[in-house]
């Protein structure tokens, strides 16, 4: 074996491990989120930890992009904006894959204003998903209750594991 054959293998067990990591910690899982000429390049938020934390202590979001919350059941799932910086829109998304409701230009909650006393949003409709996106997007994109809701790759069978 030569001299440089421990020092190489080394160093490329380093940068495998490296690009684990990097994968590891800036890979979010996501999903394309397409209603008529809309796509959304949504990150998934599956589990109540994901759900509770949402878009919160964010800036900002890409023009395109949004999170999907998925459930582990058809509810009237409420929603708050608890740490949001920016307004949102709300598309509430059956268990069908439709429309069935959306909340729009939802502002951030005043500074200080304690937990308690922030608004709560829900669909008028049970729902399986909400897809939030910026403020106007609802607007902008012309959406409609009863348009068809697709994704790519699909995860319309898909639900959140329960827990115990």
């Amino acid at each position: 074996m030569s001299r440089l054959a421990i020092p190489v293998a080394l160093l490329l067990t380093l940068v495998a491990a490296l690009g684990t990591l990097a994968a590891a910690c800036t890979d979010t899982e996501g999903v394309n989120v397409r209603i008529d000429g809309l796509v959304i390049e949504a990150e998934l938020a599956r589990t109540p930890e994901e759900r509770a934390r949402g878009l919160s202590g964010r800036e900002s979001l890409a023009d395109d992009a949004g999170m999907l919350f998925v459930f582990q059941a058809e509810g009237q799932h409420a929603f708050w904006m608890r740490g949001m910086r920016f307004p949102l829109d709300f598309v509430w998304i059956s268990s069908a894959g439709r429309v069935v409701d959306m909340t729009e230009n939802v502002p951030p909650p005043a500074p200080g204003v304690p937990d308690a006393n922030l608004p709560r949003y829900q669909p008028a409709e049970p729902v399986l998903y909400v897809l939030e996106v910026n403020a106007g997007v609802v607007r902008e994109a012309g959406l409609q209750l009863g348009d068809l809701v697709t994704f790519e790759p699909d995860i319309s069978m898909e639900r959140t594991p329960q827990v115990p």
